[in-house]
């Protein structure tokens, strides 16, 4: 019997199939689990469609994303979100990435499904399509195979091929589709919060002027002016795609033509008799009697149908899960926003507080140059000092520019960013700092903090951050010039990524947040040295002599972004929300 290429073909997919069901199958026997995202809180990390395969965990740290069952009775579906707070039982605290809040319960281990181990964008599209696909191609490969004269199978397997695609498209709509999250008016127009929910990049334009391109996932802020007495604005959203994806998608339409042309030259037509064309051998009639090819092809139905069953079977366990918005409620207003900032600039600038707020992303970074402050006086700028570089990359990915600043300090040049102009008030006790960082030093260094002297090492320091040789943040504070005091979590962050450190002190003491979530306190102390008449909150450098678990260098070594000063204690929520706005 000739094996021709269409048997080698089929023996192969079906060797595929097999292959995958009986990973899947031992996937799920050792605890795997598969989910698809349907809600897009999750952001880019997680968009609609996303595929993520979880694994069993004993334990789960700040930062993981996880699948677990609300501890609400009768609750239908799993929720998937990234673990921002974990308590010593080992219950733990949710947030999507893009909500503006936490979710409304505590997890306990055993409502945990397990923890992402695969995160996949855009497949989870692919395996809900595969039950239609999958039977779809089937049967119409047996239809045209049995009962169709051979010269009309290619071409109806053709429509009927491209005919599955639009119905899976139009039932799922994967490509195209964005939600609105919030909408606000000020002085400068009309804000609308918006989030992509499909695959290809869109553009979102209002019909009074102004328009947004999102990706996959991400969330973004259109503005536009609607003239007064007007009661509200059109907008529409379209596929705006760079010309090589455009390449893409055309080739992908046009698979099914491509079939038809090589199948047609692999088979000549022959004419409804049954007689061959020129090139091919004598064959049996194309319209072949109903009861011959039933007994003929009834192992290969068989076959067919059990791989069909077995692949909607494998799609209907894959559940889905939900990154659900979780939203603060004003029941004065009874209304609900999502997360309240979607850069790091709205974040940081947001409320009469800010004292100070250096983005560090200038560019060209030398020398005596300035850096630029965001604050609401504008009018304390920095100036860099020593070796900088700048990096293509910052903590905030929706904030533009695109960059950061990177320490380059050495024993005999530091690098750090001082005002411009000293404080003319002693050093506050109620206040906050915050600063982003990204380093893989060993030899810590100082991050933020308060200096008598403008340029140079000072005298004496007080109420900064510093990291310790190990990785650790420290916060602290000299309530007397002979006893300095500290705060500090335990986890190292000298990993090479993007972290946020909120350090406050007021009456109710001092306390040390790292992402979004506080890491250590100490309520008996409620401020600094009174012997700081006036000074400059520095960045990147000055002596830490005295001070606990004194690092190798004072200085800093690695990225710096957003170095922010506050003249309250910033809450919880604000603290997370600083967070959320550069995640």
């Amino acid at each position: 019997m000739r094996f021709g290429g269409t048997r080698f073909a089929a023996a192969l997919g079906a060797l595929v199939v097999i292959a995958g069901l009986v990973a899947a199958v031992a996937w799920y026997g050792t605890g795997g689990r598969g989910q698809i995202v349907a809600t897009p809180s999750m952001g880019t990390a997680a968009p609609v469609g996303t595929l993520v395969l979880t694994r069993p965990a004993a334990g789960v740290g700040i930062g993981d994303v996880v699948t677990y069952r609300p501890p609400v009775a009768n609750h239908p579906l799993t929720v998937t979100h990234r673990v921002v707070a974990v308590a010593p039982d080992g219950s733990f605290r949710t947030r999507g990435d893009i909500n503006g809040a936490e979710d409304p319960w505590t997890v306990r281990p055993a409502d945990l499904v397990g923890r992402a181990v695969f995160v996949g964008p855009g497949l989870g599209w692919l395996v809900k399509a595969l039950p239609l696909l999958v039977s779809g191609v089937l049967l119409l490969w047996w239809v045209t195979r049995l009962w169709v004269p051979r010269r009309w199978g290619v071409p109806l397997r053709v429509l009927g091929f491209s005919g599955l695609i639009a119905a899976a498209t139009t039932v799922l709509r994967p490509f195209v589709g964005v939600v609105t999250l919030a909408t606000t008016t000020d002085g400068a127009g009309s804000h609308v919060t918006l989030v992509s929910t499909g695959l290809l990049p869109i553009r979102v334009t209002a019909a009074t002027g102004g328009h947004l391109d999102l990706v996959d996932g991400q969330v973004g802020v259109l503005t536009t002016q609607v003239p007064q007495g007007e009661k509200g604005t059109v907008i529409t959203s379209g596929v705006h795609m760079p010309v090589w994806l455009w390449v893409v998608m055309v080739a992908f339409w046009l698979t099914p033509m491509l079939y038809g042309l090589v199948a047609a030259w692999r088979h000549p037509l022959v004419d409804e008799t049954g007689a061959a064309g020129p090139d091919e051998p004598p064959t049996a009639p194309l319209l072949l009697p109903v009861t011959a090819p039933i007994e003929r092809y009834r192992a290969p139905l068989v076959g067919t149908s059990v791989v069909a069953g077995l692949v909607v079977a494998l799609t209907l366990v894959i559940a889905s899960t939900t990154a659900s918005f979780t939203a603060r409620v004003t029941n004065s207003a009874n209304t609900a926003a999502s997360a309240p900032y979607f850069t790091c600039a709205a974040a940081s600038t947001d409320g009469s507080a800010d004292f100070q707020v250096w983005p560090l992303d200038d560019a060209p970074v030398t020398n005596g140059s300035t850096a630029r402050d965001l604050s609401d006086s504008r009018t304390r700028t920095g100036t860099y000092t020593g070796g900088f570089t700048t990096t293509g990359t910052k903590p905030c990915p929706r904030d533009t520019p695109a960059r950061a600043v990177t320490l380059a300090p050495t024993a005999q040049v530091p690098s750090y960013v001082t005002p411009t102009a000293a404080l003319s008030t002693p050093a506050r006790n109620t206040f906050s700092i915050a600063v982003w960082f990204r380093t893989t030093t060993t030899t810590g260094g100082r991050l933020l903090g308060f200096s008598p002297a403008r340029t140079g090492a000072s005298l004496a320091t007080d109420r900064h951050l510093y990291m310790t040789d190990t990785g650790r943040i420290v916060f602290g504070v000299q309530p007397t010039l002979s006893a300095p005091v500290t705060v500090s979590g335990a986890r190292a962050y000298n990993d090479g990524v993007w972290h946020l450190a909120v350090a406050t002190l007021s009456p109710a003491g001092m306390t040390l947040s790292v992402d979004g979530a506080q890491v250590a306190a100490n309520q008996g102390v409620t401020s600094g040295s009174l012997q700081l008449l006036g000074g400059y909150w520095r960045a990147g450098w000055d002596t830490l002599a005295g001070w606990p678990s004194r690092p190798a260098t004072d200085y800093w070594t690695g990225s710096l972004a957003y170095a922010s000063v506050y003249t309250d204690a910033l809450s919880t929520a604000r603290i997370a929300a600083l967070y959320t706005a550069g995640t």
